[in-house]
């Protein structure tokens, strides 16, 4: 952040504070709360965007031209690669927008066509290459989440796409952070700052800092360049569509921008904001250092109305809610949250009552921001003034630094990980067992979802909200309404579940053999159902129906013995007649995580079940043969078994990874010649002028 601002030609002082104000922004560091790394990734990466783009269209040379929007290329695909698909989305638009706006100035200023055409063909050139150096996952991703994610079909609609917006709560919060309260990670802020605005909840926080904002304020207001108005121009973009629903704008944004309708959560473009701030932010110390000691009468005026009223503000707001907080938030809430008293948190709270609990800390912080907007302006003063130097510039950049730990360390909480993550009896009880199995969690609350998963050990349910949409139809959806089914949990081969210590099921619930209690440790217990079905088993018989959505209701509520028919989507074309004497059996001699060999005694014709998920890349040899693998019970993989089979063995093999993963390759390996190129032709014209001289 720190190059980029120098790219704008600010000094070092000035470039350091763009980059305290984009590193120690809220929006940053409190996505480690949540664990939303790839969000950390593309705010970590999308400064030198603009960076590449600047200095590719300062280029005079071409081929320092087009290393330049080669190094943007390259920017662009490890974005991608982050993988945060939506926010990659809006940094593509940030370069757009910074594209067309150099290119318009550029033009204005040579009125030359081919020195307008060389750099949109260069940023074209650029954005191609982005894609093909990340191909081997946004090709594949791209087709899975518009095909085969349940996103395909419901997430979408103007439901969707408004929710977690920003609203006022979090609006007036870019000033006072505590204002909104947020749900932490840091268990000592737990009960003194919870969220209480519109959203369900809130873990993270859009602030960029009070400074942040009061010297992008200096930056645009007495900064008479292009850029300042640019990057003020795209703050107020990403502020007004983060706000989503909470302004009649959105709808706009809504019907024009294409997939728009499809992305959810419109507050994640807020790393712009932060970024346009920060640079903001350095135009005005800039202005600070190079004019504010000749400012004319009449700017003069200007700059101390801004440079005083602004902590005074603060001033009066603070004061108001440390005299009457209570009457200022019943204010708040009567104008733009109405809802807050039925708004139930829990049983006999309601938002308001939480926005009441977080008094001490809105005051605190209202202070907070008060005093070091105050210190700040105090600061700017003393130079402006010529009481002091440039070191109390310098020294004021320590002020955003302090007020944003002070801040965000709320997000932030250490965890012994070997002991979240390391082995006990629990565990061991599971992976201890050679057979496959799956197992059902009605405790996640006390073992998290993803816990059992980490030690290998297969579970039923670990919703994410991007699986297979024919096994999110099959488990009910995002509500997950089916996962209490035995008939589902039978079918999934559920042969452990996690139940309180003082629950269980009722009798014959599962079926007729044996369910008990296997293990119990504490608060919970594990009870063994064995009534569940083997990972893979042999039937003789099958139904076949038309639409994938009739066969749930037939598996959740059906009369027939899942062990003994398969409901398929297509007709087989082998013959079978049903022996409920058969002793054909099959079982599992290697299982890995793309490849699944089954050994087989078959006499006769069968299917072959395995209740993993089938997808289009899995594939299937008979005996050395190429198969067909047929979808089983609207999400797992059936096969046509003739008798005399010995070995079946499915493989995973995608097409589409494989062209991603040499589109991937092949780029990463342009890039490198490009980079080593440059470098090296650099190297001998310097060496070259040394000899001249």
């Amino acid at each position: 952040m720190y190059s980029c601002a120098r790219e704008f030609k600010l000094t070092k002082v000035a470039s350091i504070m763009s980059a305290i104000i984009y590193m120690f922004a809220s929006y940053l560091i409190s996505l480690v709360s949540p664990g939303h790394d790839g969000k950390i990734f593309v705010t970590s990466l999308f400064h030198l965007t603009i960076l590449y783009v600047n200095r590719g269209f300062a280029s005079t040379e071409f081929l320092k031209m087009f290393f330049n929007f080669s190094m943007l290329g390259m920017i662009i695909g490890l974005i991608i690669l982050t993988p945060h698909p939506q926010m990659s989305y809006y940094s593509l638009w940030a370069i757009s927008f910074f594209t067309l706006f150099k290119l318009i100035t550029n033009f204005m200023k040579t009125k030359s066509v081919p020195e307008f055409l060389k750099p949109a063909m260069l940023t074209t050139y650029a954005v191609v290459i982005g894609l093909l150096l990340s191909a081997i996952q946004f090709y594949p991703g791209y087709r899975y989440t518009t095909e085969f994610s349940p996103r395909t079909d419901s997430k979408s609609g103007w439901e969707w796409a408004t929710s977690w917006s920003l609203h006022e709560e979090e609006a007036f919060s870019m000033l006072v952070p505590e204002f909104s309260g947020v749900n932490t990670a840091n268990k000592d802020y737990s009960r003194s700052t919870i969220y209480w605005g519109k959203n369900m909840f809130k873990d993270n926080s859009e602030s960029v800092g009070i400074i942040g904002i009061f010297m992008a304020l200096l930056g645009l207001f007495f900064v008479r360049k292009k850029e300042s108005y640019f990057f003020g121009g795209l703050a107020l973009f990403a502020f007004i569509y983060a706000l989503g629903d909470t302004t009649p704008f959105f709808k706009i944004f809504y019907l024009l921008i294409p997939k728009v309708k499809a992305l959810r959560a419109p507050s994640m473009i807020m790393f712009l904001f932060s970024f346009s701030i920060a640079i903001l932010a350095g135009m005005g110390l800039q202005k600070i250092i190079d004019d504010s000691r000749s400012f004319k009468e009449k700017y003069l005026k200007q700059f101390k109305i801004l440079l005083f009223g602004f902590p005074l503000l603060l001033f009066v707001l603070a004061l108001l809610f440390t005299m009457d907080g209570k009457g200022m938030l019943n204010g708040w809430i009567s104008l733009f949250y109405s809802d807050a008293p039925q708004t139930m948190v829990q049983q006999g709270i309601s938002k308001a009552d939480v926005a009441y609990m977080n008094l001490s800390q809105i005051q605190s912080g209202l202070w907070m921001s008060f005093l070091f907007l105050a210190l700040t302006a105090a600061a700017i003063w003393v130079y402006q003034s010529k009481k002091a130097g440039i070191i109390i510039l310098c020294g004021m950049l320590f002020l955003p630094v302090i007020n944003s730990v002070r801040f965000n360390k709320r997000f932030v909480s250490k965890t012994d990980q070997e002991k979240v993550w390391s082995e006990s009896q629990f565990t061991k009880f599971f992976t201890q067992k050679k057979e496959k199995f799956r197992v059902m969690n009605f405790v996640s609350g006390t073992i998290k979802e993803d816990f059992l998963p980490h030690f290998g050990i297969d579970v039923v349910v670990g919703y994410h909200g991007n699986q297979l949409k024919w096994y999110d139809k099959l488990l009910g959806g995002p509500s997950k309404q089916n996962q209490t089914n035995p008939h589902f949990l039978n079918l999934v081969g559920a042969k452990y579940l996690l139940l309180p210590a003082n629950q269980g099921f009722p009798e014959n619930y599962f079926g007729d053999k044996q369910v008990f209690q296997a293990a119990n440790f504490g608060q919970f217990q594990v009870v063994q159902n064995n009534n569940a079905l083997p990972r893979m088993f042999l039937v003789d018989k099958y139904q076949v129906f038309k639409d994938n959505l009739e066969i749930i209701p037939k598996v959740m509520n059906g009369q027939d013995d899942l062990s003994q028919i398969v409901y398929l989507e297509e007709q087989p074309k082998l013959t079978y007649s049903q022996d409920s004497a058969s002793t054909d059996s099959v079982w599992a001699s290697a299982y890995t995580t793309d490849a699944v060999t089954l050994n087989l005694s078959v006499k006769q014709n069968k299917i072959l079940v395995l209740t993993d998920n089938y997808y289009y890349a899995w594939k299937v040899k008979i005996d050395g043969k190429p198969g067909k693998v047929l979808r089983a019970y609207g999400s797992f993989r059936a096969v046509e078994i003739p008798a005399g089979t010995k070995q079946v063995e499915f493989f995973f093999e995608s097409e589409r990874y494989a062209a991603g993963k040499l589109s991937t390759s092949l780029t990463a390996l342009f890039l490198s010649i490009i980079i080593g190129f440059y470098f090296v032709s650099g190297y001998r014209r310097r060496k070259k002028k040394e000899v001249v001289a």
